[in-house]
């Protein structure tokens, strides 16, 4: 069959869902797939805050999209998406600037029969003033290298000075909470003497504005976080509505605290491009509305997976989480769904299966709740804790590069000399 004749799937976004889905789907006989991205490589969103803070340990965290096109079969496109014509069945991908303001390649059209939405979502800042200008989101890689450059330049400052660097951190969910764990673990590298007692140079705060941390988790996994934080001596201040962040103090309804780097970590919405893509139904988080098989509202060719679709499963009344444990199980039914609906067979509707939560918070240990078959969840820690969420990266590179190759990358990167905190 050529590449002509191919039903062609055209997948928009390489996060954890879309590019998982994009290795399943390539090895498919009949099916031509393209994975269209705004960067050339897939990075773990999970572990960006692994990346703002400078401990990452896997050499397997960042993958290039073009490398993995070619070993598992798919075609990569790299650009930025702006619409997509549902008459015409193409999708429009924005001209690609240089440096210079002059255009590297021209804006172009990528044709489908069907295709994936997967375009994650971003950190809302709720019409909060002064977030824009004056806090970090961890959305992007890129955001992860602005935070880590100026982090490193404060703590600096802090060794020469005494003076502890003060960072705040808006949310308490696993995103916050990791990346204060993290920050803290950071706060080694610039002692000047490793195994000696010496001052703070760093100050945490993680300021939540429900009246507990992780709102709408499992009470033995919040005091888990809330012990393991306090053994790190990050303050945590519930109950605190922000109502403005400035350039060096973050305010709320009922106190302010002074801060050299405001990171904003409080909830998820939908890209604004969705909104532009095309004429499709959206929930108040700007996410796409999906049917019980993720398909699109408003066209059966389209369909959303990940942040970037608003699944509200039978006999609940929220959408499903964004998670990369949701966009993976999406992107995995998808794999086995679209085929079939292209052959116009019958597909069931997607089943979520919560397998819990784990948060990583650096040396002072992982805590999670984890599910096992119809087993109520139950309460982990420790070695097994760690193993657990470590696996959750694997099985994703797993999927990624192919049984074999994957087995051979995970076990020379476990090995690798030359892993270790880049700090």
């Amino acid at each position: 069959m050529t590449q002509a004749t191919r039903h062609r799937i055209v997948i928009l976004g390489g996060g954890s869902g879309g590019l998982e889905l994009a290795s399943a789907l390539a090895s498919r006989g009949g099916i031509a797939v393209t994975l269209v991205d705004r960067v050339g490589s897939h990075l773990w969103k999970p572990r960006l805050h692994e990346f703002a803070a400078g401990t990452v340990n896997s050499t397997l965290s960042e993958i290039s999209f073009y490398m993995l096109a070619k070993m598992r079969g798919f075609r990569f496109e790299q650009g930025s998406v702006e619409t997509i014509d549902r008459a015409g069945r193409t999708v429009r991908l924005a001209a690609m600037p240089g440096p210079n303001g002059e255009d590297f390649a021209d804006a172009r059209n990528v044709p489908y029969d069907t295709c994936v939405v997967a375009l994650g979502g971003l950190t809302a800042d709720f019409g909060t003033k002064g977030v824009a200008e004056n806090a970090i989101r961890l959305d992007a890689k890129v955001d992860a290298d602005a935070f880590r450059e100026r982090f490193v330049s404060l703590m600096i400052h802090a060794r020469e000075t005494g003076e502890p660097a003060r960072i705040v951190i808006v949310g308490s969910g696993a995103t916050g909470t990791e990346l204060a764990a993290h920050l803290r673990l950071s706060e080694r590298a610039f002692f000047d003497r490793e195994g000696e007692v010496q001052d703070r140079l760093l100050d945490l705060t993680i300021l939540e504005a429900a009246p507990e941390i992780m709102p709408g988790s499992d009470e033995d996994l919040r005091k888990g976080i809330l012990k393991r934080l306090a053994a790190l001596d990050v303050a945590v201040v519930t109950g605190a509505k922000i109502t403005a962040v400035e350039r060096d103090v973050v305010r709320s309804d009922s106190g302010h605290w002074p801060a050299d780097i405001t990171v904003w970590a409080a909830g998820s919405i939908g890209l604004p491009v969705l909104s532009k893509l095309a004429d499709f139904e959206l929930d108040n988080r700007g996410r796409l509305k999906v049917d019980a098989c993720l398909r699109t509202t408003v066209d059966d060719r389209i369909f959303a997976l990940g942040d970037a679709a608003s699944l509200v499963l039978e006999g609940t009344e929220r959408p499903l989480p964004p998670t990369a444990q949701v966009a993976s199980q999406e992107a995995a039914y998808l794999a086995d769904a679209l085929p079939k609906a292209i052959d116009g067979s019958p597909i069931r509707p997607f089943r979520f299966k919560d397998k819990g939560k784990l948060v990583s918070l650096g040396n002072a240990g992982t805590v999670g709740l984890v599910g096992l078959g119809r087993r109520d969840d139950f309460f982990i820690d420790g070695q097994f804790a760690k193993a657990a969420y470590h696996a959750l990266q694997r099985r994703h590179q797993w999927a990624v590069l192919g049984p074999l190759r994957g087995s051979v990358a995970i076990l020379a990167d476990v090995i690798s000399p030359t892993k270790g905190p880049a700090l």
